[in-house]
This record gives structure tokens, sequence and C-alpha cells, in this order.
């Protein structure tokens, strides 16, 4: 997982959206300053129909992402002993209100998974804290609180960006660490089989 590509491409898309408030704001109170009712309403209409577009991608990207973010994370350790499988993190999150429980499942109960899959395979890579996995799930329930949701919704957007970053590191690191344990097997093999031949 290139995690240059992954932050690049969220923050982008979460840049554009914060860009497109600060000119919406400009152009209606440009619109106000002009004291003309068609300059208003123009203002208005052009801010309204930019900042739909602003989120709508937005909205897009985030839910490609929390998706993706899933599949990966969940791919890395899927060896018949982890208790959930992508297709359960992912899927299990469309059952109306079962989904309220299982987002806590799905992102919450990932960095326990991942350790004890380091543990069963004695993989030297390093454990993973659960806090800010867990703290995703929150964030994204308290959003839909009126009056203060919009400021959690903006705080577990950032949060998001780091769970990015934890995760494309775990699976990186999972992946060289299990590679170059094939590798040194692989070797290992190899030289055995030339020594038995001789």
């Amino acid at each position: 997982m290139s995690k240059k590509l992954y932050i690049g491409l969220y923050a982008a898309s979460l840049g554009i959206c914060l860009l497109t408030f600060l000119i919406l704001s400009a152009v209606f109170i440009y619109g106000l300053a002009a004291k003309s009712h068609y300059a208003i309403e123009m203002a208005f209409s052009f801010s309204l129909n930019l900042g739909i577009l602003a989120i709508l991608q937005f909205l897009l990207v985030q839910t490609i992402y929390v998706f993706l973010m899933l599949a990966k994370m969940w791919g890395a350790i899927q060896d018949g002993q982890t208790e959930i499988t992508v297709g359960k993190a992912i899927g299990f999150l469309f059952i109306p209100f079962f989904n309220i429980y299982w987002i806590f499942r799905a992102w919450g109960s990932f960095p326990a998974q991942y350790n004890a899959y380091v543990d069963r395979y004695q993989l030297p890579a390093p454990h993973l804290s659960g806090g800010i996995y867990t703290a995703y799930p929150i964030l994204i329930l308290l959003s839909a609180l009126p009056f203060v949701g919009i400021v959690i919704a903006i705080i577990g957007t950032f949060v998001f960006l780091a769970i990015i970053s934890k995760t494309c590191d775990a699976v990186n690191l999972l992946d060289a660490t299990v590679q170059e344990r094939h590798n040194n097997l692989s070797r290992a093999l190899i030289q055995n089989q030339a020594a038995t031949a001789f």
C-alpha cells in the first residue's frame, strides 16, 4: 500500500472541499457587498451548486476509502484463524441497526486481531494500539448529533487520515515481514536440497 498515494488522494479531496468553501465564502461576501439583489442571488446559486459538488466528491472519496481500508487491513491478516473476514467486515455494515454494533467490531477489533496474527506467526512486527481505531467509530456515530455533528465529522475526517497512515504502515510491514520469512525459507530449502544432492 502506497502511503503517500493513499494519504495524498484523500488529503487532495479534503483540500478541494475546504478550498471550495473558502472560495464560496468570498463569493458570498462579495455578493452581499454588491448590494444588488441579482448579485446576491447569483452568488447564492453559485455557492450552493459548487458547495454541493465539493461535498459530493469528498463523500464519494470518503466512502471508497472506508471500504478500501477495511478490505486492505482485514485482507492482510486472513489465515483462517482471524475471526472477521473481509466480506464480514464490509458486508455487515449494510445491516440496519446491527451496523451500529458492527462498526465497532470492524474498526475497533482490528488491532487485537492484527496483534494476534503477529503473535501467532512470531513476526518481528510491533503491535498496534487500538485507541484511534476505537475513536473513529465513536466519532462517526457522534457526527449524527444535531449542531455539534459537523464539528465532530470534521474531527473524524482528520482521525481517518491517521488511520490511513497507521494501516498503510502496519500492512506494509506485515507484507515485508512475511515476504522476508518466505524468502528465508526458500533459501533454506534450496540450500538443503543442494546439500542433499551431493
